[in-house]
């Protein structure tokens, strides 16, 4: 059986000095504490009966020095809470990041972005906050609560009977708040992931919603999901915020009892003044370190769930498809540097032997080294998908991929993914220079001279040049550049690695006619040059016309291969696409 949170805890490890001083620390402040009512009622007795200033000095000035040294307790633990609290909450956030990047993209689509942001910002932030309060509070607030009813009952035993029934009465009101407000939380954080999904879906397409003058409707929608959100909150706030108010009246009734009852006593002689005031000091540590526990078990019930949500990425398991074996592991033709053979593939898990879900089906080419594969087709035939899998985003269901003749889940997924250079439709720059984003794929840096020719390849250096060079800055997104530009960038980006095969998905779509052409000539030449393999995914025919190879799909299905005039002749799906574009073919 698994141990519950143990991925949490393995984080707490670097940290045992801090969860050791720091409650230590802090015990000891809580000690000094409970001997302060006792001093102030020896004052009341002693010094203020027999009228010895004397006395009165000499005690306040032992409860000044235990104050002071109090302050120096408090001082440490709250350093060690500190600095646990940041750091587990910093190896968190990494461990998490960590994890998600070694996630296929179908686990990562699973738990959800909006989630997986949650758990490293606001989860993460509960989890911190819960670690800052076991330092601060777990010792102290029980110790004075025990220590004070224990003193109490010394001090006076049937008095310490109010006390009992008082404490009675609060965890009552506790455990009936925890039974609510542990459920409710877990719904909170979902309320908040899905504000999460819904603001980013918003900022994402920001320009489509003013396009269409939506702005009210989908203000309305992310309105209405905060108030789903601030009602819940709301909702569970109001149970926890009964907790003080309850506290504060069964104090002060206790309180109310004790004097009533303590004047009896003290008339009968049975205890003094200051023994009065002792016990009604007591009174007040006590319920206010019950109030603490109440609330330190409000933000533990929201730590615990915050902790569940992270302990169930971090225990996620990356999917591994099992590696070919025997004379599935390799491939023996020596000339082929990507082949596919009868390869199958479904987004959806479970669905993995219906065809109805196969976003490909037996799918088979095979790709020479310095050859170049062009792949068309219709709007969700599954040709940006031929690419996903080349890089293993995704494992396939049925069929083998091949690159250099070995099977590609027997290769090491950085290895493999270090083959191959990626251009995707959506553009992704990063804030920095524009240099650290084209080196993004190299560990070693181009000459001058070479990283010019591969930024004229993509049609990049002209504007590079007027930005201020490759050391101008990239702001988030790369959101000072056109949307031409920053496809160009990425395609930049790819001719700087030194990988054999290049992927181009839709990589012209934000280009001009004349850009793309040119761009087309100068990748020709360049993989000529550089002996590279190049797989072009494009929804212009003429990007592709002068491939050594074109495969055309169609919801998923393979409906043509060859060369472009003979498809042009004996693919009708193909001689379609040309008509509509002007390239020859049929009306």
């Amino acid at each position: 059986m698994k141990k519950k949170y143990r991925e949490i805890f393995r984080e707490f490890k670097p940290y045992r000095l801090e969860f050791i001083l720091g409650p230590a620390a802090k015990l000891f402040e809580a000690i000094l504490e409970l001997f302060l009512p006792i001093l102030m009622g020896k004052i009341v007795d002693t010094g203020f009966s027999s009228d010895s200033k004397g006395f009165i000095v000499r005690t306040a000035l032992l409860m000044f020095g235990m104050a002071a040294m109090g302050l120096a307790a408090a001082a440490v633990c709250q350093y060690c809470a500190a600095r646990a609290c940041s750091g587990v909450g910093a190896r968190l956030r990494d461990r998490l990041l960590t994890k998600v990047n070694t996630l296929s993209v179908a686990q990562q689509e699973r738990c959800g972005v909006s989630f997986l942001n949650v758990a490293m910002t606001s989860d993460v932030n509960q989890v911190s906050t819960g670690v800052s309060m076991f330092i601060r509070l777990v010792f102290r607030a029980p110790f004075i609560t025990i220590g004070g009813i224990v003193a109490a009952i010394i001090l006076d035993a049937p008095m310490s009977i109010v006390i009992g029934f008082g404490s009675f009465l609060f965890l009552v009101t506790l455990l009936s708040i925890i039974r609510v407000t542990f459920v409710r939380y877990k719904i909170v954080q979902k309320k908040l992931d899905n504000i999460s999904g819904v603001v980013n879906e918003r900022l994402a397409g920001i320009r489509v919603v003013r396009a269409f003058s939506r702005e009210k409707h989908h203000q309305d929608l992310t309105d209405e999901a905060s108030a789903d959100y601030a009602n819940e909150t709301i909702s569970v706030s109001k149970y926890s915020a009964l907790l003080r108010p309850i506290t504060i009246l069964i104090m002060n009734a206790s309180v109310v009892f004790v004097l009533w009852i303590g004047g009896y006593r003290i008339d009968g002689g049975v205890i003094t003044a200051g023994m009065l005031l002792t016990f009604i000091n007591y009174i007040f540590s006590i319920f206010d370190e019950l109030n603490k526990i109440g609330n330190l078990v409000v933000i533990f019930s929201r730590s615990f769930v915050s902790a569940e949500r992270i302990e169930s990425v971090l225990e996620l398991e990356p999917e591994k498809k099992e590696p070919a074996t025997g004379a599935e592991a390799e491939d023996h033709d020596d000339k082929a540097i990507v082949k596919w053979k009868d390869v199958s593939f479904s987004y959806l898990s479970g669905k993995d032997d219906s065809e109805e879900y196969y976003a490909l089906r037996d799918v088979s080419f095979e790709l020479r080294k310095g050859e170049k594969l062009g792949i068309i087709g219709t709007t969700g035939s599954g040709k940006s998908t031929v690419i996903a899998l080349l890089l293993r985003l995704y494992e396939i269901n049925k069929g083998h991929i091949y690159v250099d003749g070995k099977s590609i889940d027997s290769i090491d997924e950085k290895t493999l993914r270090s083959k191959m250079a990626p251009v995707f439709q959506t553009t992704a720059l990063f804030e920095g220079t524009i240099l650290d984003n084209l080196y993004l794929g190299r560990k070693t840096p181009l000459s001058d001279e070479e990283l010019k020719a591969r930024c004229e390849v993509a049609q990049a250096w002209d504007f590079i040049c007027e930005k201020g060079g490759p050391d101008a800055k990239v702001e988030p997104k790369g959101k000072n550049f056109s949307g031409g530009q920053r496809q160009r960038l990425s395609i930049a980006r790819a001719l700087c690695t030194d990988a054999e095969i290049l992927l181009l998905d839709d990589a012209t779509a934000a280009l001009d006619k004349d850009t793309s052409a040119r761009f087309s000539a100068a990748l020709a030449e360049h993989a000529k040059t550089h002996n590279r393999t190049v797989v072009e995914i494009s929804s212009k025919i003429s990007e592709i016309a002068d491939s050594d190879w074109i495969i055309v799909l169609d919801n998923g299905t393979v409906v043509g291969q060859g060369k472009h005039d003979a498809l042009l002749k004996e693919c009708e799906a193909y001689a379609r696409i040309a008509a509509s574009q002007e390239m020859g073919g049929v009306e």
